[in-house]
């Protein structure tokens, strides 16, 4: 049997309703592809999607075809989006996705829509977003992909190049998970939940100046991903279906559509008491780092219980992240975690030593790079320091509790997730698939994949012996007074290993490059610009 016959039938096989949970981990954008591709190709019955952004782009468009395509085949296809980033975007899908609505079996909702209008100015839209208050702010950042009913994928991907390794600028690093068994109906309730709500519109209810066209698109052929990205998803992604787990429990939360922000949503206190529990280690990665203050209460209470307590974090760097807000607003917290908490706290490169080895499609979006004038997408928290060449950017979001316990999910580690959007998350216990996930986490560790960032050695005998610090402070020193530390690469002679700040020779075989490696400007001038633009952020009352 072919590897490509194989995986149809694994995945045929989760579109049986069962009564024991299996999983798939999906940890390459590819992967995660094919794996929607094939399903939407083979579900018999009813496929829902909803995500909190969907670009008009070439794995966008691919998906509306063939979801367009299966709806003609009678297929129930329903589409729920949030409005506001989607609202944003220069070239928006939301016309697309109107004129398959329109044209076809395909049903289109969007959540919370800030004005129901297909073409709204910006002074409508400010308006209508001072009119809207609180309401505005709660927006559906939860991702499910639901098959007949049988199973689901649940994770932090949205739906565009960027995710699914296919943008000649920008590859997002992130994780999902494919499940089938009990917890599915859970799954397919919180969809019908936020379906249901009166704050999903029906995208036809919006007014249009235009009239609505038929959907221009190819429904009679089976097109596939397109080159150079079939080749590579067939000969040089793993096989992503031999990878599957059987978990002893899955549970699954998710946010209400409204409630009140002034309290932590259902996934923000599952969160909070999977950190409560742990008596040995937590594992997170997450893309924004942003301790709530009570969880600080917590983490002082485990390492005063639990000797040896292992706190390991890895996050987005300066050069690495998409958003300079939540960047910055991480950055007051991190001289406490390192001083207070010893965690081991990893900023992950922009373009780690064996990125080729983790998007086997790097190599090829490079050579389309060095062809382009392309510039990356700008919005709101746009980072003027991000990498201009092609680079990978952290989005994958899961805790590690323990080694046994795994949380994975939508939720950033950040006071928006945990009090204002919507979220979904699964709480698996399994030892195995918890090791899985273990390893990915430690392999961003990896002294060439990420800086570890540690405490600085006194600075007066460090600029005394060595000479290399010389140091400035900015006009306002608010965030110099919160300075994390240093950077830390390997020196000469080190070998590719996870960087221990805490070992006796850890100063001798590593060399401090500074507090935002990896971009043109000095630190100086950085924190000069976040002085003068965020400093807002760290003042001592936020």
């Amino acid at each position: 049997m072919s590897r490509s016959s194989s995986a149809s039938s694994v995945l045929s096989s989760f579109l049986v309703p069962a009564s024991e949970h299996r999983c798939i981990p999906l940890s390459e954008g590819l992967s995660a592809f094919d794996c929607r591709k094939r399903l939407i190709r083979q579900a018999q019955h009813r496929i829902w999607f909803s995500t909190f952004l969907w670009r008009n782009d070439r794995a966008g468009n691919f998906l509306v075809n063939e979801l367009e395509r299966r709806a003609r085949e009678g297929v129930e296809v329903r589409i729920l989006l949030d409005h506001w980033v989607t609202l944003q975007s220069e070239d928006s899908i939301l016309p697309r996705l109107r004129q398959l609505a329109a044209s076809s079996e395909v049903e289109v909702r969007l959540f919370n829509p800030v004005v129901e209008k297909m073409e709204p100015g910006d002074v409508e839209v400010m308006w209508a977003g001072a009119l809207s208050g609180e309401t505005l702010n709660r927006r559906m950042h939860g991702k499910i992909a639901l098959f007949d009913d049988a199973c689901v994928i649940v994770g932090g991907r949205n739906l565009g190049d960027e995710y699914f390794d296919m943008h000649r600028f920008r590859c997002f690093t992130d994780t999902e998970i494919l499940v089938s068994g009990p917890v599915v109906p859970e799954a397919h309730d919180a969809f019908a939940r936020f379906w249901d709500h009166d704050l999903s519109v029906n995208l036809l209810d919006f007014a249009t100046e235009q009239d609505d066209a038929p959907a221009q698109s190819d429904t009679n052929t089976m097109a596939d991903l397109p080159e150079p990205f079939s080749t590579i998803a067939a000969e040089r992604c793993p096989d992503y279906t031999a990878r599957l787990f059987e978990p002893r429990s899955i549970e699954f939360c998710y946010d209400q559509p409204q409630v009140d922000t002034r309290l932590p949503d259902e996934t923000g206190n599952w969160l909070e008491e999977a950190l409560a529990s742990a008596r040995k280690s937590i594992h997170l990665t997450s893309p924004i780092t942003i301790f709530p203050l009570a969880w600080f209460e917590r983490l002082e209470k485990l390492r005063a219980q639990n000797a040896g307590f292992l706190l390991s974090i890895v996050t987005n760097s300066l050069v690495s992240t998409d958003n300079l807000y939540t960047y910055a607003a991480g950055l007051k917290q991190r001289k406490k975690l390192i001083n207070r908490f010893q965690a081991y706290l990893h900023e992950i490169r922009a373009v780690p030593e064996d990125v080729a080895e983790v998007i086997p499609s790097f190599p090829q979006l490079s050579d389309e790079n060095q062809k382009t004038d392309e510039q990356p997408a700008s919005g709101f928290g746009a980072n003027p320091f991000e990498c201009e060449q092609l680079h990978t950017t952290l989005h994958c979001k899961y805790f590690i509790i323990d080694g046994t316990t795994t949380l994975l999910g939508s939720p950033n580690l950040d006071p928006r997730s945990l009090y204002i959007n919507t979220e979904l998350l699964l709480r698996i216990e399994d030892e195995a698939l918890s090791q899985y996930y273990l390893e990915h986490h430690n392999r961003l560790r990896y002294n060439t994949n990420s800086w570890i960032v540690a405490r600085r050695p006194d600075e007066t005998l460090w600029t005394r012996l060595t000479g290399l610090i010389s140091f400035q402070q900015p006009r306002d020193d608010a965030i110099g007074a919160h300075r994390p530390g240093y950077c830390f690469t390997p020196g000469e002679g080190t070998v590719k290993e996870i960087p221990d700040p805490l070992a006796a020779d850890f100063y001798e075989r590593y060399q401090a490059c500074g507090v935002y490696p990896g971009i043109n400007d000095s630190d100086e001038k950085v924190e000069l610009f976040l002085t003068e633009n965020l400093s807002y952020l760290f003042r001592d009352s936020l």
